[in-house]
């Protein structure tokens, strides 16, 4: 079977296909932002332009840059012809996709050793992945930002000049799907060129030039959009300190979390680890300097998980985990405990979804996983063996056919049992306001959570969750993002607020707590039309009000 996969070799494939049956476990539901971006792919298919003024809200004339109109596209092509559940499923295709190349990347960095890559893998597949592999564009910058690093690791030690020209054909991707990541191509580069530069004045050999090069093909390359260099320049202009800092992704990590418990105790082993090993300067420079980025915003955490734990592959390549507990075939170890993961999480976890009620084709499915899962555990206690190769049934190829069946089972369950999503609120009060009125005749107020997916139901509304778009520096025209948290903090009048704009209906959530508290009890002039308790959470609610004619 080795021989048939080739270099990439039956036990890597077994490792992506065990970790891919955690990420599948904790991807799929779609992210709050996917619906502007769907409705941005299905605005560029149907009119067949690129946009240049915001065209879903209320507001007119706001100057706008489609930062990620690639992505859109490719999300909105695969809605329009397979539903939600094919958004996640190619969230979930590149995701597996992108730890194949995080585990090989590793692999490399660590002489190629398997035991640190599998560890590290699964790592970052099972504990980190839902900060990444999600229904959004950094799905894609991700992958890109491991494949350059993949090729700039290559030239550092092959010399091989090809891999630096595939550099601005990387960047002319990235520019078209996430042009607010574009500029971690660049930054990138430049533990390289550091490295090369400190290198340069031992050894006149060492690849300086090509690097500086490279760097500029990926400068150059990014003009090839369409906006130009307002693409390239979008995240110098999109960001303010004193607007961001009340958005939850963006504000800084904090010890307080367990989240934020990971993060810091991974910093400091990082910091032990680079004063106990001798590394090499690249990874000094890379690993420290994405450490910054991603203590100084969450959302920028799936970088310093992705590419931080890069240099504790290199830093291990010589640590051989487990020789000293067992002597035989350990690294299908981890792969085969992931293995039992789903059942263990459907029978617990999720016992309130009786087997009975699944669908035809999922019972089938989970009683071959389960038939199989048995055979390994009577084939282990017959034969006394742990993990030989010498059972049919413990080999690298029925154990690839076990890891693929339960991705299927966890796909037909998932289709066929699909639990509320997080967007199903918002939902219902489209649908409510769709039954009454014209999409055309609404002018709704909403929240900084839920704008997305009322603009994706073709209803106008005030605001979405793409400061961006509503900062000053971008739209050339209103300080409207400001406006929105004054109003979202209690330091605007409610009724002179909405008298300004002539809302007709206003759809408020517990999310904007003092507004929603000011509106519920100004009875006089306002008026109740619809309430929804958000499932799963006893605090959030949702209500539709429309002002009181007088």
């Amino acid at each position: 079977m080795a021989e048939k996969i080739g270099k990439f070799g039956a036990s890597g494939l077994l490792i992506m296909l065990a970790c891919s049956i955690v990420i599948l476990k904790n991807t799929w539901d779609l992210n709050n932002d996917v619906w502007f971006i769907l409705n941005c792919g299905r605005y560029v298919v149907e009119t067949g332009t690129i946009p240049h003024e915001e065209f879903a809200t209320m507001h007119e004339g706001l100057h706008y840059v489609m930062e990620q109109w690639l992505t859109a596209v490719i999300f909105w092509k695969v809605f329009a012809n397979f539903g939600a559940n094919g958004v996640i499923a190619l969230t979930w295709i590149v995701g597996f996709i992108l730890m194949f190349v995080y585990y090989r990347l590793c692999l490399y960095i660590s002489g190629g050793n398997k035991k640190v890559s599998v560890l590290l893998s699964v790592f970052v597949s099972g504990l980190i992945s839902p900060t990444f592999i999600t229904t959004r564009p950094q799905i894609f910058s991700t992958l890109l930002f491991l494949i350059e690093i993949f090729l700039l690791e290559k030239y550092f030690r092959e010399r091989k000049i090809w891999t630096l020209c595939a550099l601005p054909l990387l960047s002319i991707i990235l520019i078209n799907l996430h042009a607010a990541l574009w500029i971690m191509l660049l930054i990138l580069v430049l533990p390289f060129i550091a490295e090369s530069f400190i290198l340069n004045f031992k050894d006149i050999s060492t690849p300086f030039l090509p690097l500086i090069l490279a760097a500029a093909g990926i400068f150059l390359a990014g003009f090839i959009n369409p906006y130009g260099f307002e693409a390239i320049s979008f995240l110098f202009v999109s960001y303010n300190p004193e607007i961001h800092s009340g958005i939850l992704e963006l504000a800084p990590a904090s010890i307080k979390s367990p989240f934020g418990f990971v993060i810091f105790s991974m910093c400091a082993l990082l910091i032990v680890l680079f004063t106990k090993k001798k590394l090499p300067w690249r990874y000094f420079f890379m690993t420290f300097g994405i450490m910054i980025l991603g203590l100084y915003a969450l959302r920028n955490l799936f970088l310093f998980f992705t590419i931080s734990t890069l240099s504790l592959a290199y830093a291990a390549k010589d640590w051989h985990p487990f020789d000293k507990i067992f002597n035989l075939r350990h690294k299908l170890f981890i792969p085969l405990f992931l293995l039992c993961i789903p059942e263990i999480y459907f029978i617990c976890a999720k016992a309130e979804n009786s087997i009975l009620e699944l669908h035809l084709l999922t019972k089938i499915i989970f009683a071959l996983s389960i038939i199989f899962l048995i055979c390994f555990i009577f084939f282990y206690r017959n034969e006394g063996k742990l993990f030989s190769e010498e059972i049919f049934i413990l080999r690298r190829k029925p154990l690839i056919a076990l890891a693929t069946l339960q991705i299927i089972f966890f796909f037909t369950w998932k289709i066929f049992s699909m639990p509320v999503q997080h967007y199903e609120p918002y939902k219902a009060a489209a649908d409510f306001l769709l039954t009454k009125n014209r999409a055309e005749d609404i002018i709704l107020w909403t929240g900084f959570t839920s704008g997305g997916y009322f603009e994706f139901r073709g209803i106008k509304n005030y605001i979405d969750a793409r400061p961006e778009i509503f900062a000053l520096s971008n739209n050339h025209k209103e300080d409207i993002i400001v406006e929105y948290f004054k109003f979202h903090n209690g330091e605007l009048d409610h009724r002179k607020f909405f008298s300004r704009y002539n809302f007709t209906h206003i759809f408020i959530t517990t999310e904007d707590l003092i507004p929603y508290l000011m509106i519920s009890q100004d009875k006089e002039n306002y008026r109740l039309l619809y309430e929804y308790d958000f499932p799963g959470s006893d605090e959030k609610h949702g209500r539709i009000f429309v002002p009181v004619k007088k």
